[in-house]
């Protein structure tokens, strides 16, 4: 079974916020998926949690660019998004 690592474990909503970081940073959609080498229309569709959502291989390039930018933000983006795992986790294991 092939792993990939942090990205794997990522929420959909801590994509969605990478992605809107982001895209407020760089200015447009259409920017990001240039730096990103994919669609606009892909990019688009990530702001939106219903949609779709960025590949494991996408997020490590979204991450890799967002770190870049704007460290302190995503890394509280990150950290909230793994308590929040761990909190279920706990939750679960309580009751279980």
């Amino acid at each position: 079974m092939r792993h990939d690592g942090l990205f794997e474990y990522i929420s959909r909503a801590a994509r969605v916020e990478l992605v809107s970081l982001l895209v407020d940073s760089i200015g447009s959609t259409r920017r990001l998926a240039k730096k990103l080498g994919v669609s606009h229309v892909a990019v688009h569709k990530w702001l939106h949690p219903s949609d779709a959502h960025p590949s494991n291989q996408n997020l490590q390039k979204i991450v890799e660019l967002a770190i870049g930018l704007d460290v302190a933000t995503t890394s509280k983006i990150l950290r909230r998004d793994l308590l929040a795992h761990k909190n279920i986790v706990r939750t679960f294991l309580a009751h279980a």
